[in-house]
């Protein structure tokens, strides 16, 4: 597979928050919707992508109950990107982050959009297991 395609799906960033220790890191406090905002305005810094194009965010998680989701979508928000973007959880009991990415390329690759924010998002210290 060495020729390129326009029909490649291409990532164009790739970003985390640190890594710390459960329930006594130095994040131990920091809600999921902050490490979220942080990653998702980091993202759009980055790639120079404005929020208003962003067409479908898509996370895994799977330890946050569901009213924890509302203050992901509020993250989205405060991050810069519009509320007429859609967002949606996967919930796999492994590699539920992977699953979303993977989710976003597809969406790319059918043509049901253009522009997609795929990754996980999780918890150890608000949610252990």
């Amino acid at each position: 597979m060495s020729s390129k395609s326009p029909n490649d799906v291409v990532i164009v960033s790739a970003l985390r928050t640190p890594l710390c220790r459960s329930r006594k890191g130095a994040l131990a406090k920091v809600p999921p919707s902050t490490l979220l905002t942080t990653v998702l305005q980091a993202t759009l810094n980055q790639t120079k992508v404005e929020g208003k194009d962003v067409e479908d965010i898509c996370l895994g998680n799977c330890l946050m109950p569901p009213s924890g989701f509302a203050a992901m979508r509020m993250a989205q928000i405060v991050a810069g990107i519009p509320e007429t973007t859609s967002l949606q959880w996967v919930n796999r009991q492994c590699s539920s982050g992977l699953q979303a990415v993977a989710h976003i390329a597809n969406a790319i690759a059918e043509n049901q959009i253009h522009v997609g924010i795929g990754g996980g998002v999780e918890s150890m210290s608000f949610y252990p297991m």
